[in-house]
């Protein structure tokens, strides 16, 4: 088969994408398309590519295009996958894919019926840490799962990221921008959610941020109405429980962690390493991930890496090519996601435990 000819829509966080996707072989990256039509047109030119769009109708009409990214805000990704699945291309969606599980379960149908593929960038899944506890949960080293602990803490108020993630009804937000890549881990290793109970806020609702105009420094005031710290009690369909804890404008930044206890061993991920600790063994300590899940070059940018290698698997997909283990995340998986979001969303503003 001729190489895989990718377009990337929306060059912002779609930078890294094109990041990923240049390193990918067998694979031409034939367009790029921006609402800023000179962003567009200069990324293209540093990029040696040779087509720039400011509208995705105009992007989409071409032949030359198998697949599509879409790096868009989630107030637009529906729009955008929708139409590139109707004019018959495969899409990697930004997560969350949309701003609801309707968008979303949308997006699986089409897919379904124009028979094409799609894949949402839960590339947190091909993080060598996460990777090897799913399949060390999926041979049972665990025991019955019990209880996961989800820590998250960043020095900055999200309000700050300003725009559309700072808005509420733009999609914005610590949990669909953020947490949403730890409940898919979460559902990846332990299946459904049955019920939430949550509280989510906005506590920094004023935000006041330093921008540039020109060559001068402006302070710009705005009002956040995204969520920017929430905490969840999920309880899965086995039994087991999970605890998210999610806070911004703590003003100090803390690593990142997971910890997964089960009847008869401990997992841990802080900040990409793992460890772990049996009930048979004496120490709890770093485990050895396998070689032939390492990202590659032990990288400094891992999200960036492991968006690589799942858009590589989705490349070998549209080939005809058989995948060894995983497979990248679908647009079914971004539903399972947005139950979940939903039901916190639902419990906060309710007080009350909601099925999902």
């Amino acid at each position: 088969m001729n190489n895989i000819r990718a377009a990337v829509i929306g060059l912002a966080w779609g930078q890294m994408h094109l990041d990923a996707l240049r390193r990918i072989k067998n694979l031409d990256i034939v367009a790029v398309c921006d609402s800023d039509v000179e962003r567009a047109k200069l990324i293209a030119k540093n990029a040696a590519i040779k087509n720039s769009y400011g509208a995705v109708n105009e992007l989409l009409a071409r032949e030359d295009v198998d697949l599509v990214t879409v790096a868009t805000p989630p107030a637009t990704q529906f729009d955008i996958a929708n139409q590139a699945l109707l004019a018959k291309k495969a899409v990697l969606c930004e997560t969350p894919a949309g701003l609801n599980a309707t968008e979303a379960e949308k997006l699986c149908k089409t897919a379904q019926q124009r028979k094409m593929a799609g894949a949402v960038a839960f590339q947190t899944r091909y993080l060598p840490a996460y990777a090897y506890a799913q399949e060390l949960i999926a041979e049972d080293y665990l025991g019955k799962f019990l209880r996961a602990t989800v820590t998250f803490q960043v020095a900055q108020p999200w309000g700050l990221n300003g725009n559309w993630a700072a808005d509420e009804k733009r999609g914005g937000g610590v949990m669909r921008n953020v947490a949403a890549h730890f409940i898919d881990a979460l559902l990846w290793w332990f299946g459904p959610v049955q019920s939430a109970f949550a509280d989510r806020e906005t506590l920094f609702s004023q935000v006041r941020r330093q921008v540039q105009v020109g060559r001068e420094t402006q302070v710009e005031k705005f009002t956040a109405t995204a969520d920017d710290t929430f905490t969840a009690l999920l309880k899965f369909e086995n039994g087991g429980t999970a605890i998210l804890n999610f806070m911004t404008g703590a003003r100090q930044d803390l690593p990142w962690s997971i910890t997964l206890i089960g009847s008869r061993a401990t997992l841990q991920i802080t900040s990409g390493a793992l460890s772990g600790k049996r009930d048979t063994e004496r120490d709890f300590g770093q485990l050895q991930i396998p070689r032939r899940l390492e990202l590659p070059d032990r990288p400094r940018e891992p999200l960036m890496w492991a968006l690589c290698e799942l858009a590589t698997d989705l490349t070998k997909q549209l080939r005809g090519e058989k995948l060894e283990g995983r497979t990248p995340p679908t647009f079914q998986d971004a539903v399972n996601t947005h139950k979940v979001m939903q039901a916190i969303q639902r419990s906060s503003d309710d007080m009350l435990w909601t099925n999902v």
